[in-house]
């Protein structure tokens, strides 16, 4: 019985350079036809040689561009000769060029059951804008091939009309309590990027979330039906349209300039997020959602935020996120060191505040969860877990919680072992919050300041932000062709 399994062929893969080599095509109907179309394609010196020869072939003659030898193949054709496909319909005949072709040491194909025997095959392939992209089976599936041939075309159509995009929201369009639903915290983050990385039109992306910012940049084909669906994804259709964000092509990698240099931060011109943003990066990286496009992107953002910052930053008073806390806490309490303080979360901001701190000669306790962090001032620092944290709530007047988790840290149940008879402070930096918002009501002698709450005491209006935007666009102009080289380089330009 014989066996419909074929066998697979390993083969290695090439680009021949046939311009200006003489090449001979044996055989004169459509198949011979199809391969003299890819060897005029890469300008190589043809010749067809054939009894007789199909109308289109001699309209290629006519038009200079191969020769014809209307005769049966003879060895003597294959006199200075690179590369040889023999389609004919006799399979003696392919069989007869491709032992001559051996003798000779030429490259030969044949398109029957012979081509086992020869020295190459031809993939199916595509060429677009410059870009040739072929699929090979090994001989096993044609037809395999050539659906996958079909499918990478239709993505490459999508590639050629490939734009940047940004989708986001943060403080100046939605205020904490508004914005606490939608930030993409837990597993939510991971099955986020999961969703997104299915969709046909989204060739790159990477996720930020922040205390200020939910943000998706990408690389897409843009279409209304995506647009939509990135919205969903996100968790933003059901938001009012001034509620957020889409930025596409230069206005994308204007606004991607513009929040690395910290100009639409809690606090102007704060540098935590160029940290942030590359901690979101390297971890869309690891999670195969984005590669070497997005990397260049951020390189272009980073180098073109350095800019801005060197030419805005003496018109920022030069605060960051622990610098304003701390500084509220000061003038709530301005003997800052002679108080009970409490610092709860260990990340980027939770070592700086606590870094501040022993700057400022305090002593405090520092709450983490599973990371625990490690301490030069063992005097200074008392550490604890979570669960220890109601032992040490006694003796906090100050409280500080910059916590990354999707569950109050401070709510009802800590009331009773908190001094309810002296003033407490509580700043939350939390996203989403870490003190329930019934706390403040069971607790009248506490004080919980939160992100909106430190910023409006920042009072960000007197900051002449238009002159400092009117600066940085023309900064970010200053910069335009890397953005076009590096859009010119996936289209083909």
């Amino acid at each position: 019985m014989k066996s419909n399994i074929k066998t697979e062929h390993k083969t290695f893969p090439v680009n021949l350079l046939l311009k200006g080599r003489k090449c001979l095509v044996v055989g004169g109907g459509s198949v011979a036809f199809h391969k003299i179309q890819l060897l005029l394609r890469a300008h190589a010196d043809v010749t067809v040689a054939a009894p007789e020869i199909d109308p289109e072939i001699s309209e290629l003659e006519t038009a200079g561009k191969l020769s014809i030898v209307k005769s049966k193949f003879e060895p003597s054709l294959l006199n200075g000769t690179a590369l040889v496909f023999s389609a004919t319909n006799h399979s003696s005949v392919n069989a007869e060029v491709l032992e001559q072709c051996r003798k000779h040491g030429i490259l030969c194909c044949a398109v029957d059951e012979n081509w086992r025997n020869g020295a190459f095959i031809t993939p199916a392939s595509i060429e677009k804008d410059g870009l040739t992209v072929s699929v090979s089976s090994g001989g096993t599936s044609c037809r395999r091939s050539r659906l996958i041939k079909e499918k990478i075309s239709r993505h490459m159509d999508f590639i050629a009309k490939t734009e940047m995009i940004v989708i986001g929201t943060d403080q100046n369009y939605l205020s904490l309590k508004e914005r606490e639903p939608i930030h993409l915290v837990g597993d939510r983050f991971d099955c986020t990027g999961e969703m997104l990385i299915h969709l046909l039109g989204v060739h790159e992306f990477m996720l930020a979330n922040t205390c200020n910012r939910i943000e998706m940049a990408a690389f897409v084909s843009p279409s209304e039906p995506l647009e939509k669906l990135l919205l969903k994804i996100m968790g933003f259709d059901g938001l009012r349209e001034d509620s957020y964000y889409i930025k596409y092509g230069y206005e994308a990698f204007r606004h991607m300039s513009f929040v690395c240099a910290g100009l639409m931060s809690q606090t102007p011109g704060e540098k935590h997020i160029t940290a942030q943003l590359k901690s979101a990066l390297d971890y869309s990286k690891s999670k195969g959602w984005c590669g070497k496009l997005m990397q260049e992107w951020f390189d272009n953002t980073l180098h073109i935020s350095k800019h801005i910052r060197q030419i805005v930053e003496p018109m920022f008073s030069a605060f960051e996120i622990e610098d304003l806390s701390l500084k509220y806490a000061s003038e709530f309490f301005p003997d800052i060191a002679k108080h009970g303080i409490m610092l709860i979360g260990t990340g980027i901001i939770g070592q700086s505040i606590a870094e501040k701190l022993l700057s400022k000669g305090c002593s405090f306790t520092w709450c983490y969860h599973m990371n625990r962090p490690e301490i030069r001032h063992a005097e200074k620092i008392r550490l604890c877990n979570l669960n220890e944290m109601k032992d040490h709530l006694h003796s906090a007047e100050i409280i500080i919680s910059v916590a990354a988790t999707p569950a109050y840290l401070l709510h009802n149940g800590h009331a009773p072992f908190m001094d309810q008879m002296k003033k407490v402070l509580v700043i939350d930096l939390g996203i989403p919050r870490n003190v329930s918002p019934e706390f403040k009501k069971q607790m009248p002698n506490v004080t919980v300041v939160d992100l909106d709450d430190l910023k409006h005491w920042h009072r960000r209006e007197e900051i002449d932000m238009s002159h400092v935007f009117e600066q940085s666009t023309k900064a970010v102009e200053e910069h335009r062709p890397q953005f076009e080289k590096l859009m010119n380089g996936i289209k083909g330009s």
